[in-house]
């Protein structure tokens, strides 16, 4: 049955990563009818965790036709399903999770087309669905050991919560990184193409960063930018209010760097309803106030995407759990009353 091979494809997708999670379910199976065709799902269902060659691929399949298989793992890297590169002349390709990697290479170029639109409606009411799931089995969150993924085991060193940066990290990831390119925001460009607009900026507000980088570009996703411009575009972002989200897979996939809104980002929102955000990230960060510095003006409160701050009498205050350590707050102090220090269970550095 169609519907097996679909099933098949979400089992590989979630075992690349379930940041965001494939589910199966008629909502995701029409999502993936629209970039997969069934030969495709097939193919991507049959590709090892590491990359391969299409001449490997034929083995693992037991097919002959490497030339049509080829051509078939090209037009899925055109599609933004697959990552493609070169090395000592031969091609190499990677199944893509569903984030970071295949919806945010179907929105990054900004192109407002019925593919689009058609595509932007399906992710909606895949979310609704996906949420409806989550929902009916609350003490699972979405990287949970659900049943569809009982069986899936995930490598250690892909990480399936995003990384929340603030400011002086980000410039500091820029500045190590070689390559970089930039592309429309992913969820803010879904809310135009369904009458959802957003406020906030969303020029370059994705980055990829890395090798990536270089296989997004050369397939007209983003666009190749340099160090400066991305410095620019992430002082806007921090005037914007918006939280720095680092999706880093170790040059595996695609290592994404996005500026993302509470209003708009499905992670974000998923996030913020957490009872506990700061667990549901990682958070390296959190943010303390000097109390004597503090004037009570509640700047502070109005921009916190996750709730954390409150102001009781004229003293903002901070819930530890429910900060993620973005920063955006400190951003909008008259009186410099907030800083942010590393939490003592912050990551180690690698």
């Amino acid at each position: 049955m169609i519907e097996d091979v679909y099933k098949k494809l979400a089992d590989a997708l979630n075992a690349r990563s379930m940041t965001y999670p494939s589910v199966p379910c008629d909502e995701f199976y029409a999502f993936a009818r629209e970039i997969f065709t069934v030969e495709q799902a097939e193919i991507a269902s049959s590709m090892p965790l590491n990359e391969t060659t299409p001449e490997e691929l034929v083995s693992i399949m037991k097919r002959n036709d490497v030339e049509h298989l080829q051509k078939q793992l090209d037009d899925m890297a055109r599609a933004g399903t697959v990552r493609v590169k070169e090395k000592n002349g031969k091609r190499y390709y990677e199944l893509l999770p569903l984030v970071p990697g295949i919806i945010e290479l179907q929105f990054m170029h900004g192109r407002v087309d019925e593919h689009t639109k058609r595509l932007a409606q399906l992710m909606k009411s895949y979310g609704k669905a996906l949420k409806n799931i989550m929902m009916a089995a609350p003490a699972q969150s979405p990287a949970a050991d659900m049943s569809v993924a009982k069986k899936i085991s995930v490598e250690k060193e892909i990480l399936d919560r995003p990384i929340i940066l603030p400011y002086d990290e980000v410039m500091k990831l820029i500045d190590i990184t070689e390559y970089i390119a930039a592309g429309t925001c992913v969820c803010r460009h879904q809310g135009d193409l369904l009458d959802r607009p957003c406020d906030k900026p969303k020029d370059n507000k994705c980055m990829i960063l890395g090798p990536s980088a270089q296989f997004a570009s050369s397939h007209g996703f983003v666009r190749l930018i340099s160090r400066e411009e991305a410095r620019r575009s992430i002082d806007e972002a921090e005037a914007a209010g918006l939280v720095h989200l680092y999706a880093n897979s170790r040059d595996r996939f695609i290592d994404l760097l996005c500026a993302c809104c509470g209003c708009h980002c499905f992670i974000l929102r998923g996030v913020s309803r957490t009872p506990s955000p700061s667990q549901a990230v990682i958070a390296d960060w959190v943010v303390i106030i000097d109390e004597e510095a503090c004037t009570g003006c509640g700047a502070c409160e109005d921009r916190c995407w996750m709730d954390a701050l409150h102001m009781e009498g004229d003293l903002a205050v901070r819930d530890a759990n429910r900060c993620i350590g973005c920063g955006v707050c400190i951003y909008v102090c008259p009186s410099n009353a907030m800083s942010l220090v590393r939490r003592e269970t912050a990551h180690a550095k690698s």
